[in-house]
């Protein structure tokens, strides 16, 4: 036998041990991150694919992260941007349902949500990310270090992703001024 064939062989594995505390965080967290994810401009299969390729990973590293929110969200929108970089062309429309996302939603507020997402999809992915950011609570100098960019830089962004979403309502009339 070559070692190929020993590293595949299941005694020869590496056993994941388990991990206090992350089937909680992992219940907790799901919904928000699929909808950070959203904000940024994923559809919901998407998001909800990406919200579990990072969760599997800060399974992986769960003992050395300090703040898993703000990891798993930093996770995420990279893998997202990875995604959007080389994505062409979707093969094919997958449903709207997922199993990450509570099935006794509120349909006011994912209405709400909706037309959130109508009004950042207008907006350059950065600005997006920003106010993805922004939306989940972030300071802009906190947004700064998860994104590895100056405060300048992302107040700028929150800036000129403000004024845009304003224009934006003020011309589809969901604004009054």
């Amino acid at each position: 036998m070559d070692d190929r064939e020993a590293l595949l062989r299941p005694s020869s594995l590496i056993p994941v041990p388990r991990v206090e505390g992350f089937s909680e965080f992992y219940r907790r967290f799901v919904p928000s991150l699929v909808a950070f994810l959203m904000w940024q401009g994923a559809r919901l299969p998407e998001a909800a694919d990406v919200a579990q390729e990072s969760m599997i990973q800060a399974y992986r590293y769960w003992s050395t992260i300090d703040h898993p929110q703000a990891w798993v969200r930093r996770v995420a929108s990279r893998m997202l941007a990875r995604r959007i970089a080389t994505v062409e062309e979707p093969v094919e429309r997958v449903g709207e349902r997922t199993a990450l996302l509570p099935a006794s939603t509120n349909v006011t507020a994912w209405e709400q949500r909706h037309d959130v997402l109508r009004a950042l999809s207008h907006l350059p992915p950065r600005q997006r990310q920003v106010m993805a950011w922004t939306l989940d609570g972030y300071r802009p100098s906190e947004i700064a270090e998860e994104l590895r960019i100056t405060p300048e830089a992302v107040r700028s962004n929150l800036k000129k992703a403000r004024r845009a979403l304003a224009v934006y309502l003020a011309e589809s009339g969901e604004h009054d001024g």
